[in-house]
């Protein structure tokens, strides 16, 4: 029997676009297509995106909606220092540019800038997509006759479903995707990212984790934590430990994406059918 209304949460990282369908106010277990991006380029990103949404469920009365958390290397992080002098969220905005072209050293005249708001007097987290990526995403999801209701980096989306276990007054949380971590670092606000090669492997040591939270706090120049949270959808790490350091497994990065998918890879352009 189909259904009124299809709600569908799309998420791409480096190798791997994802796309869970699951009708409105069901309980029913959320249909799953995946494919693998062979390039890394816009083109590509938005032609594999495009060929799941054609084997989607539809809703009955056309207002399905579609939400999209992009990972990393498409979204680039950092965080803004408090300033007493930015009222407006284009100022932060502007500042926020000036910090990214820093921290990356190119140009930000493409990017599409988010500042997470925070409260008075604290650092707040910013991230960049690329605005054409955006653009070409929106469109799409109107040619589809999609209703866009999210477009969210994906480290604010495992911060937004985590935040109530974040405690402390310092501690570091350690984003992990295919190919890639990002470390947060946490004292009192959010004080530093980066974004970091990270070799994917089955089953990944605590004292992997932590030598990768080692080259963050040098790099970034920042306070080595006791306390480490990790997130991932790409694997499930619970029962970690490390010399040094206290680390806790949060879980996934979405209730849509909550457990460790079954990543066989697929031949280009081949999809997998399968339920999370």
């Amino acid at each position: 029997m189909s259904h009124l209304w299809i709600n569908h949460h799309a998420w791409f990282s480096r190798r791997h676009l994802l796309l869970a369908s699951s009708p409105m106010w069901s309980k029913e277990l959320p249909k799953r297509r995946q494919v693998a991006l062979e390039q890394l380029t816009t083109d590509n990103v938005v032609m594999r995106l495009q060929q799941l949404l054609a084997e989607r469920p539809r809703g009955r009365i056309g207002v399905d909606t579609l939400q999209l958390m992009i990972g990393a290397p498409w979204v680039r992080y950092t965080v803004l220092p408090w300033q007493d002098n930015l009222k407006r969220d284009a100022d932060w905005q502007g500042y926020a540019r000036v910090l990214l072209s820093q921290q990356y050293d190119v140009g930000t005249e493409t990017w599409r800038v988010q500042v997470a708001p925070g409260p008075y007097g604290r650092p707040r987290l910013a991230a960049a997509l690329d605005q054409g990526l955006y653009q070409t995403l929106v469109e799409l999801a109107r040619t589809q006759k999609l209703r866009l209701t999210h477009c969210e980096p994906l480290l604010t989306t495992a911060i937004n479903r985590h935040h109530k276990q974040l405690k402390g007054k310092e501690f570091v949380l350690v984003l992990i995707e295919a190919e890639h971590a990002t470390c947060v670092f946490w004292r009192s606000g959010w004080r530093s990212a980066i974004t970091l090669p990270f070799a994917l492997v089955p089953r990944p040591q605590g004292e992997d984790i932590a030598a990768l939270v080692r080259d963050a706090a040098m790099l970034v120049s920042d306070f080595m934590p006791k306390q480490v949270y990790v997130v991932s959808s790409d694997i499930q790490l619970s029962g970690l430990q490390a010399t040094d350091f206290s680390l806790q497994w949060l879980g996934g990065v979405h209730a849509r994406f909550a457990y460790p998918a079954d990543w066989r890879e697929p031949q280009p352009g081949q999809l997998v059918a399968g339920q999370i």
